[in-house]
């Protein structure tokens, strides 16, 4: 059994953490390093921890290139408003892809590289559902963040490489900040009503098991991770016992002003997915990439998550004479 030093990136999130985890478990890997803006969300014990600002491109190219990893995970992606807005999201995810494709050009002997893209890479197609082969065709702001991270990646990887792409269908988790989760959840819901779309999701255990196994065994090429079972934004909303309003095309704009102030910012490639689906299958037949729950268990699991109850005050009652 062969000893593997292991770098992590994007270790500090939810889905980067609980993957990081996962291949903990494993003993190949000796040497794990996570790097990230924020600490792990959960307590890993074999992984060091290096905190570095997404703008700190000098530091962060120095500290991969000091830990000569064998392989290199990388999930230092923002989702637009997950945790941050879209013009901020797109900046650090740019950062830390830059970053690491100026260190690659030093790891000649690097023998395995991950990287955590999603499907919306392939943009709206209603009526089509691609796989791995599909050409990609970005029709939102975080497909054309996710398509130029591959783009810069496949580019700077080292021969000697295996580079396996995940396209992760959107994930949702308890503790994963997703728009479309926040969406989903609320008590009222804008729809298309004309749309027919199905769209597809993953969750969060099933989707750092992929990463974990990619880091294993990844093949060199793309796997599409994506849940069982597709389901319509209707669907899901009978499921929820939510509430739904009709958007037509033009006041979209305005749905997504009014979802923004009820707590639940709705960027372009979750707005598309409500009026045109998001789907995707996998032509790879390996049983360890394909996610144990189905959609509806997934969005089960959302509904399920205990709602922010308000307590007001506690008021003192007066006694009367």
């Amino acid at each position: 059994m062969s000893e593997r030093r292991l770098l992590v990136l994007g270790v500090g999130s939810e889905l980067g953490s609980l993957a990081t985890a996962f291949m903990e478990q494993h003993p190949e890997f000796t040497d794990i390093v996570g790097i990230d803006v924020h600490p792990p969300r959960r307590r890993l014990r074999r992984t060091e921890f290096i905190r570095v600002e997404q703008a700190a491109r000098a530091e962060l190219v120095r500290r991969i290139v000091a830990h000569r990893p064998d392989v290199v995970v990388h999930m230092g992606v923002w989702e637009p408003h997950a945790r941050v807005g879209t013009a901020e999201a797109r900046i650090a995810t740019g950062n830390y892809a830059s970053a690491v494709c100026e260190a690659l050009a030093h790891l000649r002997d690097l023998s395995r590289l991950v990287i955590r893209s999603g499907i919306e890479v392939y943009g709206a197609r209603p009526t089509v559902t691609p796989d791995e082969h599909s050409p990609v065709a970005p029709s939102s702001t975080y497909g054309h963040m996710l398509s130029e991270l591959e783009a810069m990646l496949h580019e700077t990887a080292p021969a000697t490489a295996t580079v396996t792409t995940l396209r992760l269908a959107p994930v949702i988790g308890a503790h994963v900040p997703s728009p479309l989760g926040r969406l989903l959840r609320l008590p009222v819901v804008p729809i298309d009503p004309f749309s027919r779309a199905r769209f597809q999701v993953v969750a969060d255990d099933d989707a750092a098991r992929a990463v974990a196994h990619a880091a294993l065994h990844g093949l060199h090429g793309v796997v599409n991770v994506v849940a069982d079972q597709p389901t319509t934004v209707m669907e899901a909303l009978r499921r929820g016992r939510r509430a739904m309003v009709p958007v037509l095309p033009r006041t979209w704009p305005i749905a997504t002003t009014l979802t923004t102030l009820a707590g639940a910012p709705l960027p372009d490639h979750v707005a598309e997915l409500l009026q045109h689906g998001r789907l995707a299958t996998t032509t790879v037949h390996d049983v360890e990439y394909r996610p144990t729950h189905s959609t509806p268990d997934v969005l089960s699991r959302l509904y399920s998550w205990p709602s922010v109850v308000r307590i007001g005050p506690h008021q003192p009652r007066t006694r009367v004479a």
